[in-house]
């Protein structure tokens, strides 16, 4: 009587486990997805006329989101659902955060088990022409809808 009721307990635990691995993986997708997008903004974002005008890196806020969202767009193999960006840009720094929803697959099967986490990152990038004293890193404050 007690293996079979053992024998499920086991099969739960491995179930609530390897959809928490998967919450984690998700977590850390977001995160290098956020990542890959600053380090392109701050390489395409940067305003050309200012630049050549006065010799300043800093970013056009245009350019920069709408490098975010080309490389989050490139980057299609994401698994996380519902993703949510704020951008903060000042000067030559772009800061992004994100929200996002993963979804467990094992633990769909289990009635009442919650099997959706929420994941959150944040990423900064600097474009710099030469290392410099540091800069104050910019709060994401502004929604980006891609």
């Amino acid at each position: 009587m007690l293996a079979p009721v053992g024998m499920l307990i086991l099969l739960l635990l491995a179930t609530m486990t390897a959809d928490g691995a998967l919450a984690l993986l998700g977590q850390r997708q977001l995160a290098d997805a956020l990542t890959s997008a600053t380090s392109d903004a701050a390489g395409a974002g940067i305003d050309r006329a200012v630049f050549y005008r006065t010799g300043q890196v800093v970013l056009a806020p245009t350019a920069t989101a709408e490098t975010v969202c080309e490389s989050l767009a490139a980057q299609g193999d994401l698994h996380l659902d519902h993703l949510r960006l704020w951008i903060g840009i000042s000067g030559p720094r772009v800061t992004l955060a994100g929200r996002a929803e993963v979804r467990g697959i094992f633990g769909r099967a289990i009635p009442g088990y919650d099997n959706s986490w929420d994941v959150a990152a944040t990423a900064t990038a600097t474009a710099e022409e030469a290392p410099r004293s540091p800069l104050p890193v910019p709060e994401p404050t502004d929604p980006l809808l891609c």
